[in-house]
């Protein structure tokens, strides 16, 4: 009878403890009842690990912590379970985010015409820059095809490359099927082939005598 009576006592606590603790809000420490869905809703994305608290004056632990509500256990449990989810999901999205930044600079890099794609006099394109133009129009994939025609101090002179472009495009594809054309201040990255040349000339010009002698091998 009495062990009947203590477990008839024990499954009374069981029941009341929880019910006091979502009614009353025990150790909820602000925020909604603890115990209840919003509870667990509103602490789902609270930071994993101990927590920095003040004690007579001093931080425990003095390194730098997450501070506020600890973890509920549920909630240590599925960290523990499933780390590094979600910091690892933060880190794909900087990554991927960082290497769309790139491809998207290099593509408006490849796809701007400097100043060695126009004639120093007139502005108009060039045979390098009609050939550049004929590849941005057919090889670069549509989501990157964009011209961008890099300006210079003369207004004069950038309204020619811009004209210039855009008579060529219409040309190629007609004046129903133009591209955009956005000017850049920007510097080629690469060297232009008549400055490649002189240093390649250079370089074969100073090339030293070799110092190790030649000597025949003579038979006897």
């Amino acid at each position: 009878m009495a062990v009947r009576i203590w477990h008839l006592a024990g499954m009374a606590i069981l029941f009341v403890i929880p019910q006091a603790i979502q009614a009353e809000g025990i150790f909820s420490r602000g925020g909604p009842d603890a115990g209840t869905p919003e509870y667990y809703q509103y602490h789902a994305a609270s930071p994993v690990g101990s927590r920095q608290h003040c004690y007579k004056g001093k931080l425990w632990p003095p390194r730098p912590r997450p501070t506020g509500h600890p973890q509920p256990f549920c909630h240590k449990y599925h960290s523990a379970t499933f780390w590094p989810w979600p910091y690892v999901c933060q880190d794909r999205m900087l990554v991927n985010s960082t290497a769309q930044s790139q491809i998207e600079n290099g593509w408006i890099t490849a796809t701007t015409f400097y100043d060695y794609h126009f004639d120093p006099e007139t502005q108009a394109l060039n045979s390098a820059g009609r050939r550049h133009l004929a590849w941005l129009l057919t090889l670069v994939p549509e989501e990157h095809r964009r011209a961008f025609v890099s300006s210079t101090f003369s207004p004069q002179s950038t309204d020619a490359r811009v004209a210039s472009v855009e008579t060529a495009m219409i040309g190629l594809l007609g004046a129903e099927n133009t591209l955009p054309i956005e000017l850049r201040v920007a510097q080629p990255l690469q060297r232009s082939a008549t400055v490649v040349e002189q240093i390649h000339r250079a370089g074969f010009d100073n090339l030293m005598i070799p110092k190790i002698e030649y000597q025949a091998v003579t038979s006897e």
